[in-house]
């Protein structure tokens, strides 16, 4: 069978429903457009779709609100003077010193530099070869526990290079806190 694609309206928010080979059925908003996607089965019925997407019509309108906020914040911050960006990078830098200041005891790591950029798609990285890690500059508008949740989340990485149970292990021991965060950062944007 072939995909059939067609557009639902439902209280003024154009919903993209996809018909195809599969056995369950998925909602997507996309961060960059606040555009809204259903996949389902061939076989479901329209009106159990129309029912699914009228349920989270509500959860839908405040990513949506969420993600064009970012978008308005990203626009902003592209036009600050770099003098005002680099002010907001060597004031991000402190905190983030501190925090490595605290953690490196802790984890028995050592971190061999940090740097504060402007990413689009990463909250932070490590270098694992030279314990050297990043930092989204974006974090200075989150939560302080998501800073920290990032920060010891790149010195992990010193310990274990790869998202497995092992670093998972550590971030449980040295973060318990971690699944909470990680999914509110998910569920922001980066900006």
């Amino acid at each position: 069978m072939r995909e059939r694609t067609y557009q639902l309206m439902i209280d003024g928010v154009t919903i993209t429903v996809t018909k195809k080979r599969m056995k369950n059925m998925y909602l997507r908003i996309k961060k960059e457009d606040g555009s809204v996607r259903i996949s389902a089965p061939h076989q479901m019925s329209d009106a159990r779709i129309e029912g699914f997407a009228r349920e989270r019509i509500e959860w839908i309108r405040t990513y949506q609100q969420k993600y064009a906020n970012a978008k308005r914040q990203r626009a902003a911050d592209r036009e600050l003077d770099p003098a005002e960006i680099k002010r907001r990078k060597q004031i991000l830098k402190k905190q983030v010193e501190l925090l490595v200041a605290k953690w490196e005891p802790v984890m028995g790591v050592s971190v061999s530099g940090i740097t504060i950029r402007q990413m689009k798609t990463r909250w932070g990285s490590c270098n694992v070869k030279t314990h050297h890690i990043n930092i989204n500059l974006a974090l200075l508008y989150k939560p302080k526990e998501c800073l920290e949740y990032v920060v010891v989340h790149e010195m992990t990485h010193i310990l274990e290079a790869s998202h497995n149970e092992v670093f998972w292990g550590y971030m449980t021991q040295f973060y318990p806190d971690w699944k909470r965060v990680r999914k509110y950062l998910n569920d922001e944007v980066v900006t």
